[in-house]
């Protein structure tokens, strides 16, 4: 069945029962002790060298010990995390968690289309654990025949692939399957029936609207790129932020200051890495009540946000003390923690 129409069918059945419910909670609620604190990403920065950082790592649970590598050690921590996901949740209920895959499995169809277009395949390109499997995007690139995907993401990727074929203009294909992702998971989030899943879908493209703007108003992008990247949200106006994007940064700032993005503006102003923190920051804030809903799959949800946020803070500390970047640069750039 397409995705499209999958989640009109789980909305009578966001419950699962009660028992077994309160079971998959109660074994989350264990597993977010083993989360990272503030203070414990603290006596992380204080370590001396990736080695130390990644000797902490594992005595705190991370592992394997024989995964000893930065990315090898951040890999595993992922794998285990949607491991357990799986164990917790029957089949029908993983399809709550798609929405945080979609986005693979976008960018696996960029790199699918792109790699059939100058015809020879690329190391490293494609991203794992995303719903569609990276070889049925590649043949379908291949054979420009995107009839067994999901009918929205069929759409553009025939639009996506007729562009860079016909033009050249691989930004302009990317514009298309980046506005298409969004779109997924904004319409997954709405269609889900789950609070939480609404507000990650509603923040992840608003965000990504503010982003978009910012960037074509310093690049002097016109009307029309801004209608095809843009996609329409609860918490932006597209027409009032694409006006503002036309008439300068500080017009963009103006339209925000009256939206629910305010207190992003001054973040937004230092640069887009101190507004994607702002954003990481807004979700931790937004999920940590959902820990106490124990009859949804809201815990579930808000763990593996905080295990991919936790993730988020690690690789940048790491990523610091290999290339020996000053402190005060990779404090300033590290996520709130859930716990």
């Amino acid at each position: 069945m397409d995705k499209e129409f999958l989640y009109d069918e789980l909305l009578d059945d966001e419950l699962l029962p009660e028992e077994l419910m309160t079971s998959a909670v109660a074994q989350i609620r264990a597993k977010e002790n083993t989360l990272l604190s503030d203070q414990a990403l603290e006596n992380l920065m204080n370590c001396q060298n990736a080695d130390e950082c990644i000797f902490y790592l594992l005595e705190r649970g991370w592992g394997p010990t024989e995964h000893n590598t930065p990315e090898e050690l951040l890999k595993e921590e992922k794998e285990k995390c949607w491991k357990l996901i799986k164990q917790l949740c029957s089949e029908k209920q993983m399809h709550y968690f798609d929405l945080f895959r979609f986005s693979r499995d976008y960018h696996n169809l960029k790199a699918a289309i792109k790699e059939s277009y100058i015809q020879k395949p690329v190391k490293d390109v494609y991203m794992e654990d995303g719903t569609i499997p990276v070889e049925q995007l590649r043949k379908c690139a291949a054979d420009n025949d995107f009839s067994s995907l999901p009918y929205t993401m069929m759409r553009c990727a025939e639009e996506a692939r007729n562009v860079l074929f016909q033009t050249g203009d691989s930004q302009l294909c990317d514009v298309i399957i980046d506005k298409a992702a969004l779109a997924a998971v904004y319409k997954a989030g709405k269609d889900s029936g789950n609070e939480l899943l609404r507000e990650y879908g509603e923040l992840k493209c608003g965000s990504a609207d503010i982003n978009i703007a910012v960037r074509a108003c310093r690049a002097g992008k016109d009307s029309d790129f801004l209608q095809r990247a843009f996609v329409e949200c609860d918490s932006i106006s597209v027409p009032r932020l694409a006006a503002a994007a036309r008439n300068g940064l500080d017009s963009i700032y103006e339209y925000l200051e009256m939206t629910s993005y305010a207190d992003a503006v001054p973040e937004i102003k230092k640069g887009s890495a101190a507004f994607d923190k702002w954003c990481d920051d807004r979700l931790m804030k937004l999920i940590r009540p959902q820990k106490y809903n124990a009859f949804t799959v809201s815990p579930l949800a808000a763990f593996v946000l905080a295990k991919e946020n936790e993730i988020k803070s690690v690789r940048m500390i790491l990523s610091g003390k290999i290339n020996d970047l000053p402190e005060d640069k990779i404090r300033e750039r590290l996520r709130e923690s859930y716990v």
